[in-house]
């Protein structure tokens, strides 16, 4: 449901078509210095043109999902048809399988959804949050989100609470936090062993 009211909130989901491109706006405004800026016109520009791409994506992959999901139903309804002719098959069963189905592409959009939150986050951050000005964590708030993350490097993904209980810790806020773990998830794939040995450098400091 988080996700979901994400999605909406950045206009990414939603029945509206002009979503993105109002919630970029808004954005934009928000993080705007100041009107009558052309430069600040540009960036924005190209902040909604990602955003649509994103937009579009997310939707294009999700209907493929809904799509392929409807196929294989029926291609398993038509199985069951087709034995029911040598076996008693009944409605629960069918439904059983069905929901089965149903279960399997539901966690499939859900890994969706979340990596195109992720996206939005670092599009954010790149974007918008450049108009800000700029202030580095602190070093005990760099060691704190550290220490979270390789302490949950098998799904470093903090919750909501986590989140809000990490930008208390370390005085910065809730988005700072989203950011900055989007930030680090990518540039630990990009630099795995180089990664790994900072992760094993902070299970050392654990353990002592």
């Amino acid at each position: 449901m988080r996700l979901d009211n994400m999605l909406i909130a950045e206009g990414v989901a939603g029945p509206e078509k002009g979503g993105g491109a109002g919630a970029a706006a808004n954005a934009s405004a928000a993080a705007s210095g100041g009107p009558g800026q052309p430069e600040n016109t540009i960036e924005h520009s190209d902040y909604r043109a990602k955003l649509a791409q994103i937009r579009q994506i997310y939707h294009q992959e999700l209907d493929k999902y809904e799509q392929a999901c409807n196929e294989f139903t029926t291609h398993v309804m038509n199985l069951l048809r087709e034995q029911s002719r040598t076996r008693p098959i009944t409605p629960k069963e069918i439904e059983r399988m069905v929901q089965i189905i149903h279960r399997k592409f539901n966690s499939i959009q859900v890994q969706l959804k979340q990596s195109t939150c992720e996206a939005v986050m670092i599009l954010r951050s790149r974007f918008l949050d450049a108009r800000r000005k700029r202030r580095n964590f602190s070093k005990q708030a760099t060691e704190i989100l550290n220490e979270y993350f390789y302490s949950h490097l098998s799904n470093p993904y903090p919750s909501e609470e986590a989140k809000e209980d990490l930008a208390r810790r370390c005085s910065i806020t809730v988005s700072q936090v989203s950011n900055w773990f989007g930030n680090k998830r990518i540039r630990y794939k990009k630099n795995i062993n180089k990664a790994q040995e900072e992760a094993n450098l902070y299970a050392a400091k654990k353990a002592g």
